[in-house]
């Protein structure tokens, strides 16, 4: 049996990188708001907001993020690696094909995402350019997501953190080249951001895939019945159309459906609660509401991490069907990303208006950022809890619970913000306190659920 001081080491070994791997992502968004900032509130308003639309990404790379994960992990717990690399290499091919099909419908409802906010024209305008660019360009980014889930299987992040690294550098450079301009490149403002967004993520994806191939982590062939089950309940098909398996996409689907209707759900969600913003403070309070995400994004993004770290332990242990093993290593996770998180959540309490203005130039957006900033802080130690518990119920294949409990506490936040903004009075400030409050008892709840042990009869 793996010891504490052990176990430790390995959940950091996992969880630092892919955390990593994520923070990454933040971070190209903040280097595309700290360009854009120049450009007025109404550049920064209308990044927030596509950044929302470009959730629903995050919804269909949940889908295949969190089956490939759980299954790839799976089949190496219980010594069947044949069968895992099978895996992950559907997964790729099922990926690219979501992405590219979200890319067309995501052409034409990219104006709904800005009417649905009753967002200014001038933010509507910039941000659906934005919006189509970055959709257009999504079969790179669910293919570099769905990399990264094949390696987490495997229990490998450093790869992709490594390749995260070098796309950040790229996107760096390209983020004032295209929105500014250089020599014969004319700036492009908003649309330059989306357009070096998508151009770095096709990097990542195609060093990541070349680094799958050289560690041998994908099998083209179907690699036989025996190969493929791993319990009497297992589904078995065979590559049809295009190569693809689709009881593989139908076994993904299954683990990762309620996560991915979550995250779908929340950015309808989330739209509703900008618009609420809008009501509030205007333009000023929609930007200031965006740029608190990205300060609080930096604890989401740790959460995240070790979310991924749990789910790949508890994947690999169920595997081998070492079902305490699996629990102990997922509230391992859940205690090292509360302490972090909690450091964090003191620094965005203390350093507010500095954050904030790292960001916003404006001082309206920043007051509201700042005061989204000192709330929000109040919840994040439980809200860390929630999302590794959400990693380890997605490791055991079992995410029903995450589901129901998050689209609920997402639900309510829609009338208790009316509430807390008009009728108590309290404006902007009304809704980051709902905000902060539901995220806090969902994580609460969701630990409670998971302490239940349900999860650890769950077959993929």
């Amino acid at each position: 049996m793996i010891g504490r001081r052990s176990l430790n080491r390995r959940i950091l070994e996992l969880a630092v990188p892919a955390a990593g791997s994520i923070m990454v992502l933040v971070v190209h968004r903040m280097v595309d708001m700290a360009w854009l900032r120049g450009l007025g509130t109404e550049a920064v308003a209308a990044v927030s907001l596509a950044t929302v639309s470009t959730w629903v990404f995050a919804s269909l790379g949940g889908l295949v993020a969190m089956g490939i994960t759980a299954l790839v992990a799976r089949y190496g717990g219980a010594g069947q690696e044949e069968g895992g690399r099978y895996v992950g290499a559907q997964g790729l091919r099922w990926a690219v094909v979501l992405g590219l099909a979200a890319g067309v419908v995501g052409w034409f409802v990219a104006p709904l995402f800005f009417l649905a906010t009753d967002a200014d024209p001038g933010v509507t305008a910039a941000g659906v350019v934005y919006t189509r660019i970055y959709w257009g360009g999504g079969a790179f980014v669910l293919l570099q997501v769905a990399c990264d889930a094949v390696f987490r299987g495997h229990g490998n992040t450093r790869t992709p953190f490594k390749i995260a690294i070098l796309t950040l550098l790229m996107n760096v450079v390209l983020d004032p080249l295209l929105i500014w301009g250089w020599g014969p490149i004319p700036g492009m403002g908003v649309a330059g951001a989306g357009l070096a967004t998508v151009l770095a993520a096709f990097v990542g994806a195609t060093l990541n895939l070349l680094a799958l191939i050289r560690f041998r982590h994908l099998r083209r062939e179907h690699p036989g019945a025996v190969a493929m089950r791993l319990d009497a309940r297992t589904r078995i098909g065979r590559p049809r159309l295009l190569g693809l398996d689709g009881s593989i996409l139908v076994r993904m689907a299954r683990v990762g459906i309620p996560s991915s209707c979550a995250s779908l759900l929340f950015t309808i969600i989330l739209l509703e609660m900008f618009r609420v913003a809008q009501a509030a403070g205007g333009a000023a309070a929609q930007a200031g509401f965006g740029v608190g995400h990205q300060g609080e994004g930096v604890a989401f993004v740790i959460g995240l991490g070790w979310a991924g770290a749990a789910s790949a332990l508890v994947g690999r242990r169920m595997g081998a069907r070492q079902y305490m093993a699996a629990e102990r290593a997922a509230w391992a996770a859940a205690r090292q990303c509360a302490w972090i998180s909690g450091v964090w959540a003191l620094v965005l309490f203390v350093f507010d208006e500095q954050i904030a203005a790292i960001w916003a130039e404006d001082p309206a957006a920043q007051a509201h950022a700042a005061s989204y900033f000192r709330i929000v802080a109040l919840c994040l130690v439980p809200q860390a809890i929630g999302l590794v518990v959400d990693g380890a119920f997605g490791g055991a294949g079992m995410t029903l619970p995450p589901m129901i409990t998050g689209v609920v506490f997402a639900a309510i936040r829609i009338p208790l913000a009316w509430w807390a903004a008009f009728d108590l009075g309290y404006g902007a400030n009304g809704i980051w306190v709902v905000v902060a409050a539901t995220a806090a008892l969902r994580g609460l709840l969701i630990a409670y659920w998971f302490s239940r042990g349900t999860w650890k009869t769950r077959s993929v």
